[in-house]
């Protein structure tokens, strides 16, 4: 049931999904739902608690690899469903799910010897990044003028950024000097 409703959720949008949409996706009784989920808002909070368990597996059991793109994706399903809860207003803080920015944090200080409070800092900062790509990649393509570049170049690279951001120590290092104009 809650993976039929993220697929549903990550498609058409989290408003846009019926519990009725999701009891015939996932081929139980809409009664079900009701009886070992709760309400709506509770099944919605029980997809991103699942997607967040998974996002943070596939973190630790894929270090620093690309976690994903597309809607089909646990990280796309995760954004979108993320993204629908803040903008509802809803709270993620102190959510049951095994959290994916402590389990970035704990890749980041295996694999470049990061202190934990710069390695949770770098972890967060990622997050965002790659929160912010996801949702807006589309516009931040047009207005960047890349249509010319393959989309596939932009997501490596951003995610090669992501990873020199993780290796970071803090505080950061000087910003570079502006160029003499």
């Amino acid at each position: 049931m809650l993976d039929a409703a993220a697929a549903l959720f990550a498609r058409r949008g989290v408003d846009a999904v019926s519990l009725r949409d999701i009891a015939a996706e996932a081929d139980v009784h809409l009664s079900l739902i009701g009886r070992y989920v709760g309400t709506r808002d509770e099944l919605v909070l029980a997809v991103f608690d699942d997607l967040s368990d998974q996002l943070a597996r596939a973190v630790l059991d894929h270090p620093l690899e690309r976690q994903g793109f597309e809607a089909d994706t646990v990280m796309g399903k995760w954004v979108r469903i993320a993204s629908a809860l803040v903008i509802a207003g809803t709270s993620l803080v102190g959510r049951d799910g095994f959290n994916p920015v402590l389990a970035m944090a704990a890749t980041l200080m295996d694999a470049y010897g990061l202190d934990s409070q710069t390695a949770h800092l770098r972890a967060a900062q990622i997050t965002a990044a790659a929160l912010g790509w996801r949702i807006f990649e589309e516009y931040l393509v047009a207005a960047g003028e890349l249509e010319a570049v393959p989309l596939e170049t932009l997501r490596d690279e951003h995610v090669r950024s992501l990873r020199r951001l993780g290796a970071t120590p803090w505080p950061s290092p000087p910003d570079p000097p502006a160029r003499a104009r």
